[in-house]
């Protein structure tokens, strides 16, 4: 039978014979330790950039809301029947919303020989001509329309009065055989109180109201003075808090909405202003 052979041992300087060996248990508990202290040392200088980044992303994120929130607010405000807006409580916003706007007849003019197709503001007028464009509006009572609105008492669509055709009207609107113009219908029929110098006539189809509680601002749509605002969507959340004032326009300036709102998550807070001028031709 053969034999295996055996292997040398390795001989050390001065003759003295070793057998391979590894790290021992010691040497690796060693290593670990410098591993964790080195570790632990660059985690310091890390950590710091690192929560920097991390803060500098929520405040990005909190401008971010705020400023949509804003700009909503804002192309609202742009689109609202001039001398609606107003603040309740100074957390909210609130005003009409223009769905259409155009120009009421005021003379026959050409082509409508018939005073029939004029608004008429000495009685309670059924049938009239607007130049618009207006939507085509089929036996519809949840639309008003609005004549000189100036926001004032006697002269105030919120309150009801009779620069606005009251709830329950019936509207109609349609195409008329004068070109450029559509033909406007109401059951019953509206004296409109006050003659707009510039003949304007504005559709409304909601109120917009803008509120702030419970850390959110939320945005109310779908309902028209009498009624009461129902729940509204969410715009933004994380809201520390929200303020708005507004100044009312004059002959010689427009009017001007202020909004403040601030937002606050994990200790960071951000706080915007935003000013929105408001058209106030009626």
């Amino acid at each position: 039978m053969s034999r295996g052979t055996l292997s040398a041992p390795r001989l050390r300087k001065g003759g003295r014979a070793t057998t391979p060996r590894g790290f021992t248990l010691v040497e690796l508990v060693i290593v670990i330790v410098i591993a964790g202290i080195i570790a632990a040392g660059v985690s310091v200088f890390i950590r710091g950039p690192v929560e920097a980044w991390e803060a500098q992303h929520r405040r990005a994120e909190l401008v971010d809301a705020a400023e949509m929130a804003l700009r909503r607010m804002a192309r609202d405000v742009r689109r609202a029947v001039p001398n609606s807006v107003r603040i309740t409580g100074d957390d909210t916003l609130e005003m009409l919303n223009t769905l259409a706007g155009g120009r009421y007849r005021s003379s026959p003019g050409p082509g409508a020989a018939s005073a029939d197709k004029r608004l008429q503001f000495n009685q309670a007028d059924t049938a009239f001509n607007i130049q618009g464009p207006f939507p085509t509006i089929a036996s519809a009572d949840n639309y008003r329309l609005v004549v000189y609105n100036l926001g004032i008492p006697g002269a105030d669509a919120w309150t009801g009065d009779a620069v606005v055709t009251p709830p329950g009207t019936i509207i109609n609107i349609e195409a008329d055989d004068v070109p450029g113009e559509q033909a406007v219908t109401l059951a019953p029929g509206h004296q409109f109180a006050l003659q707009s110098p510039y003949r304007r006539i504005f559709l409304v189809d909601t109120a917009v109201r803008y509120s702030c509680g419970d850390g959110e601002m939320r945005r109310h749509v779908g309902y028209l003075p009498p009624d009461s605002p129902p729940p509204g969507a969410l715009v933004t959340e994380n809201v520390g808090g929200c303020a708005f004032s507004y100044s009312p326009g004059t002959a010689t300036r427009s009017g001007l909405v202020t909004a403040r709102i601030t937002l606050t998550d994990a200790g960071e807070t951000i706080t915007l202003l935003h000013q929105m001028h408001v058209d106030n031709a009626p």
